[in-house]
């Protein structure tokens, strides 16, 4: 009789030895990390920045996660450009929603044999083949609702998760700092703002 061991370590061990969860595993793990250390460096920061930068993280973060509940990421972006520093305020929001659209690609990958089935499969997997890097680019670059679509269709074909979140990353962190200096700019440059 084999003995299954159990445990936090167990499942986490169990986890790590499934080779297509282990870079979803440290994309989390990263995420995690890189929110306990703003949270832990909250301290060294005063007044609105304490709030700010750990704020726009998580919203970002909760926004690309929320695909059915809207958490307003680009809005706390536009907010706190305005008191904290944009490009950070970007760069900060850019790595959130990239973190946060590990879920979306979890839930192609995941029901990929659901997606397999459909008609418009084999179609799906040439358009995603020849042209997924600049679709998954312009979407991600473009603030909309409907990047959660194209993450689940390059999770459903087996879009290779690294290509996938460098082209995300870089895409969203570019409309993270477009965002984040146009409201900068947009509000300070206004005669009546001091």
């Amino acid at each position: 009789m084999r003995r299954v061991a159990r445990g936090p370590v167990a499942g986490i061990t169990r986890l790590w030895t499934k080779r297509e969860r282990r870079i979803p595993l440290l994309a989390f793990v990263l995420g995690l990390g890189i929110a306990v250390t703003v949270w832990v460096l909250r301290g060294y920061i005063s007044g609105v920045e304490a709030v700010g930068y750990p704020g726009v993280f998580f919203l970002s973060f909760l926004g690309s996660v929320a695909m059915v509940f809207p958490v307003p990421g680009l809005i706390s972006v536009c907010g706190a450009s305005v008191f904290l520093s944009p490009l950070l305020i970007g760069l900060l929001a850019g790595v959130g929603e990239t973190i946060g659209e590990v879920s979306g690609y979890a839930i192609g990958y995941g029901g990929g044999t659901v997606v397999e089935r459909r008609r418009f499969y084999p179609r799906l997997k040439r358009w995603m083949d020849t042209r997924g890097t600049l679709v998954i680019f312009l979407v991600s670059i473009i603030p909309n609702p409907v990047f959660d679509v194209v993450g689940i269709a390059a999770g459903g074909v087996r879009y290779p998760f690294t290509r996938f979140m460098a082209i995300v990353l870089v895409g969203k962190t570019i409309k993270g700092v477009m965002v984040a200096y146009t409201c900068y700019y947009g509000v300070t440059l206004l005669p009546w703002v001091e």
